[in-house]
């Protein structure tokens, strides 16, 4: 027995109740990326780079307000500047950069799959965003790489230098070093673990580091975790337009919820 055929007029009801769904759906989408790319987004720890501070499964709120949101037009201007202490999410220096419109669909992707794909970004080793996770000699042409979780310890302009995996910093002008604990404004710990006997100074994890002079758009930045995070001592200071977010506060687990 054939099935009963649509008349002319139900079809036609059909496909717009179809559009509107979509027209909906377009509009919570476009919503949703506003709201997020200017005023908060939300990030999944996944490293053990941040450890004390924030551990892997910890969820994160962001202000991307803070340096500046990303548009179709370029990066634009931060309420603020990044200062000592605070948790940030930035781009590393090898990470290549995409467009607008890469970003937008690859959005898109994501959003209508529930963050489980991604087809733009390659796995990340930092957190998990809303958008899929030096100067030394890495380029920025490798493959796109998700945004990472660090700590800012050094400003332009100062002379920062690591002594047992704590750094120092002497503020351009200053004449004396001080840790980068009296520095900051927030409270903090660090974890890491000794270097193997007969490791030297000069190689990565010893926790020494000789002094450098950042530049004028210069930022160092570091993971709480010395020996574990993939951070300025290998990729060199980031530049001002690489920085994404400031963190504001962990929400989960409930149990520490707070500023990280």
């Amino acid at each position: 027995m054939a099935g009963k055929r649509r008349s002319y007029a139900e079809a036609v009801q059909g496909r717009r109740r179809t559009a509107k769904r979509l027209s909906v759906l377009l509009l919570v989408f476009l919503c949703y990326e506003f709201l997020s790319g200017f005023f908060l987004a939300t990030y999944s720890m996944r490293s053990q780079a941040m450890a004390p501070t924030v551990l892997p499964g910890d969820r994160l709120l962001a202000t991307p307000l803070a340096f500046g949101p990303r548009t179709l037009f370029g990066k634009l201007r931060g309420v603020s500047r990044p200062a000592r202490g605070d948790v940030v999410v930035v781009e590393p220096n090898y990470a290549k950069r995409l467009g607008f419109w890469a970003l937008l669909s690859d959005s898109l992707v994501r959003f209508v799959t529930f963050q489980l794909v991604s087809p733009a970004y390659a796995p990340a080793t930092g957190p998990e965003t809303k958008k899929p996770t030096t100067s030394g000699s890495a380029k920025s042409d490798g493959i796109p790489s998700a945004p990472t979780l660090q700590r800012v310890v050094g400003l332009p302009g100062d002379t920062i230098r690591m002594d047992d995996f704590v750094f120092k910093v002497k503020i351009a002008g200053s004449d004396q070093f001080l840790t980068e604990f009296e520095l900051s404004s927030n409270r903090y710990d660090i974890s890491h673990e000794d270097a193997p006997i007969g490791w030297k100074a000069d190689l990565p994890g010893s926790g020494q580091m000789e002094e450098r002079v950042l530049g004028k758009d210069e930022y160092y930045l570091a993971g709480d975790a010395r020996s574990s995070s993939s951070d300025s001592r290998l990729w060199g200071p980031v530049r001002l337009d690489r920085f994404d977010a400031k963190v504001l506060l962990r929400y989960w687990p409930l149990k520490r919820f707070g500023p990280p």
